[in-house]
């Protein structure tokens, strides 16, 4: 009795939260719309050249624009400003991993990862990454960049950057996951381990290290992956040809 009442009361929280959730996701969109409209109004006032340009101010200077308690009342030069910082951001390379910074974030601080020490027991053809999800899997890779109008065969392990939600629908069809950035509480990991996909993040230069169509070896409980060569791939196809007769 006590088991069932325990049970009763898990699903309903899980399903208040769920709910949470959904309530919070519209809000978000009905907070965009309401930006969206103030940017329409603001271009057609003149103060933006284009509705979207909205995205670019902080909602403390658009409440404060539209009270009278402005501190600048110029919004397309704070417009023209957040550009142009956001132009040299896009040309700042990212870090391959986390980084550290001292003192004023933004004075004397390079946004580099730390280095790593260079590891002499990996070949070429191996990486070691974090792993997540455990399982042995040999199969060809699909590297995929973006998830939008994406296909992944049954049996190829999938290759990313990072994903997210979006990423969803590709994971069913993956016999595993090989992701560049991420640690064991990102979305990639997290999402594998519950569908029980063998999965490794953190694997450095992963989308520019294999290409889709190669033929690789992952061990999801040490984080290995080792790339196999011509050789190995045709031994392989002659054993399981053997094995088949």
């Amino acid at each position: 009795m006590v088991f069932g009442w325990v049970l009763q009361q898990a699903r309903a929280r899980v399903r208040d939260r769920e709910n949470l959730r959904f309530e919070r996701t519209r809000v978000f969109g009905r907070a965009r719309r309401v930006f969206v409209e103030m940017g329409h109004r603001l271009h057609a006032a003149g103060r933006l050249d284009d509705p979207r340009d909205v995205f670019y101010l902080e909602v403390e200077e658009l409440m404060a624009f539209v009270e009278g308690t402005a501190t600048s009342t110029n919004l397309r030069g704070l417009v023209a400003l957040r550009q142009a910082e956001f132009a040299e951001y896009h040309a700042q390379p990212v870090p391959a991993d986390r980084f550290e910074t001292r003192g004023a974030v933004h004075q004397g601080n390079r946004f580099e990862a730390a280095p790593r020490p260079a590891s002499t027991a990996l070949p070429d053809d191996a990486r070691i990454g974090t792993a997540c999800c455990p399982g042995i899997v040999r199969g060809r890779v699909r590297v995929i960049r973006d998830p939008r109008n994406a296909q992944i065969e049954p049996g190829e392990i999938l290759v990313a950057e990072r994903t997210d939600p979006g990423w969803i629908m590709l994971f069913p069809a993956a016999a595993g996951l090989l992701v560049e950035r991420g640690s064991l509480l990102s979305h990639s990991a997290i999402v594998s381990r519950e569908m029980g996909i063998p999965s490794i993040v953190g694997l450095d230069g992963a989308t520019s290290w294999l290409q889709t169509g190669d033929l690789v070896e992952m061990d999801g409980s040490r984080g290995s992956v080792r790339r196999l060569s011509t050789e190995e791939v045709a031994i392989g196809a002659h054993q399981a040809d053997g094995a088949g007769r």
